[in-house]
């Protein structure tokens, strides 16, 4: 919850540096251009909080970096400017300093690049793309020994599988990574890596219903917090000490807490306030006091519709809210909080499959891959080979060939699957046959709504960046309600995955009859198609074929040879 200084790995100053710029200096260009280049850095960090003079210090030293062919310097200067760009900004900045450090030797790089970008993409609710970036880091972490990054790592993987995965399970893997810390004092961010243990075993044991335990880690953090005299941080575990109580039954003093510390909420990240409104509005409901319960469970739900992002607790949230407007008779509110259960249920399962998926794939496996080299390479060298120990190599050596035959099998079933996408004729749409009834809209809009649909199909009007729900509703002459009601029921999804469709159908048949669209990139094809990102379309593309546009066009262009 808390944003830690060490998220951003903030450099500190070296003293003996302000000395050489403690005389005003006007740091013109030609000014800059006279300084060495390592002397740039600590300029940088002294004016940090100068957005546009750090910026034009940081843009020389990638200047004098390319000018001797140095890209762990390149990369340092553009992770110097994500610092102090928009997450947006600093994300590409980033995947400059990654890509540019990709087969760097410098310990640092490119793990602080994915470890930043891992921070940006969670703060900013991209959940996956953090995932992926966490497991990168950690890596390349492990490849060249940095035991402090590979802690950072550990805790952002955790911190992702606790939102959509198993919570003993997650548990596990916070105490794995505490007894790594504890072991590695002396590691770098120590202090700040501890605070977020000792967060994350808190988090797990309230989520376990143990209370106790849960409250032991936070006053631990308290403590800390109080040590470093780090008021935001010591806010955090005031707030979480609030969630342990509510489950504790100690309700009163859960919501003193949870009041206390939201005076904070500027210095906390994105998902704290529908966090905050859910244990708020959970200790209401339990005190008896349904309606200002229910009250903040809306709020949630008013999250959920302007940013569009699915949180864990929606479930539930939506579940209270049904039984709450059927209790007061009003039919037209518990129906649409059912239509937005039904949905967020489906999304919420494909995320979590989606994470626990990756983590094993580019977690788990991956490690047991490397203690397998590890163990072989020990026993080779000792050539003390015992029956156990055999075994052991032998089990390892398996899981090896294991992911071979998996990878030679997956390529079959991708030729496969591309083989059946250019011969199979594009799908009737089969739409729900549910009564006006199940949708509460009169047949005059509903059939008004599905002439506009089908009209705007013809017209690919869907290939626009700038569709949205509102939009389209507005375009429809019609409200969002209906509409989205409309496409969940008579087309068999979600607006966003309708859109989606409709723009991956559009680009498998372009790819194989438009040969000028086979030359575009990756890029182009997804913005061509409507998506924003190369990532989202590849995504999209996948989930709605098994296999990623990049093997499709490929396949294609050798068809065409």
């Amino acid at each position: 919850m808390r944003n830690y200084p060490a998220m951003r790995l903030r450099i500190l100053v070296a003293l003996f540096i302000f000395t050489l710029f403690s005389h005003a200096q006007e740091l013109s260009d030609t000014y800059l251009d006279t300084q060495p280049i390592d002397s740039l850095i600590p300029l940088y960090d002294l004016h940090a909080e100068d957005t546009v003079l750090a910026s034009r210090i940081a843009l020389k030293y990638i200047e004098k970096a390319r000018e001797m062919n140095d890209s762990t310097r390149i990369a340092r200067g553009y992770t110097r400017l994500s610092f102090i760009s928009d997450r947006r900004n600093g994300i590409k900045y980033l995947d400059s300093a990654i890509r540019i450090s990709q087969n760097s030797t410098h310990k640092n790089f490119p793990t602080v690049g994915y470890l930043f970008k891992s921070h940006y993409l969670y703060e900013n609710e991209e959940y996956e793309r953090s995932l992926q970036s966490a497991l990168l880091a950690y890596q390349f972490a492990r490849t060249k020994s940095q035991i402090g990054h590979q802690i950072t790592a550990l805790h952002q993987i955790n911190d992702i599988n606790e939102l959509w995965g198993d919570y003993e399970k997650s548990l596990d893997a916070h105490l794995l990574t505490y007894k790594l810390l504890l072991e590695n004092k002396g590691s770098e961010q120590f202090d700040e890596n501890y605070i977020s243990s000792l967060e994350g075993l808190g988090r797990s044991y309230v989520n376990l219903k143990q209370p106790d335990s849960a409250l032991y880690y936070f006053s631990e953090g308290i403590k800390e917090s109080l040590r470093a005299s780090d008021s935001a941080t010591y806010y955090a575990f005031v707030s979480r000490s609030g969630t342990a109580l509510y489950v504790k039954g100690e309700y009163d003093r859960a919501l003193d807490s949870l009041y206390k510390a939201d005076n904070y909420r500027d210095q906390f990240n994105n998902y704290y306030l529908p966090y905050y409104y859910y244990y708020v509005g959970s200790v209401f409901n339990k005190k008896g006091d349904v309606d200002k319960g229910m009250s903040y469970f809306s709020k949630i739900d008013s999250l959920y519709e302007d940013r569009g992002i699915l949180y864990p607790e929606l479930p539930e949230v939506y579940d209270k809210l049904i039984s709450y407007h059927k209790g007061r008779g009003e039919d037209d509110l518990q129906l649409d909080y059912l239509y937005k259960l039904v949905v967020v249920l489906r999304l919420i399962e494909n995320k979590k499959r989606n994470i626990n998926e990756k983590t094993v794939n580019d977690f788990e496996i991956p490690k047991l891959v490397e203690e397998k080299e590890q163990l072989i390479a020990d026993l080779e060298e000792r050539n003390k080979l015992s029956n156990t120990t055999l075994i052991w190599a032998l089990g390892f050596l398996a899981i090896s060939s294991g992911l071979l035959l998996y990878y030679f099998r997956r390529q079959k079933q991708y030729k496969k699957r591309f083989e059946n996408l250019i011969t199979k004729k594009k799908p009737e749409v089969q739409e729900e046959t549910n009564t006006i009834e199940d949708l509460g809209i009169s047949q005059e809009i509903i059939d008004d709504i599905l002439s506009r649909l089908q009209t705007f199909e013809e017209q690919k009007e869907y290939l626009s960046q700038r569709i949205s729900l509102n939009e389209m509703a507005k375009l429809f002459e019609t409200n969002s309600t209906y509409l989205s009601k409309v496409i969940n029921l008579k087309k068999g999804k979600n607006f966003s995955q309708y859109i989606n469709d409709l723009r991956i159908d559009f680009a498998v048949e372009e790819l194989k009859d438009n040969s000028t669209f086979r030359k575009y990139t990756i890029k182009a094809i997804a913005n061509e198609c409507g998506f924003k990102s190369a990532e989202s379309f590849s995504k999209s593309f996948y989930k709605s074929n098994g296999i990623y546009p990049s093997y499709y066009l490929k396949q294609l262009q050798q068809q065409k040879l």
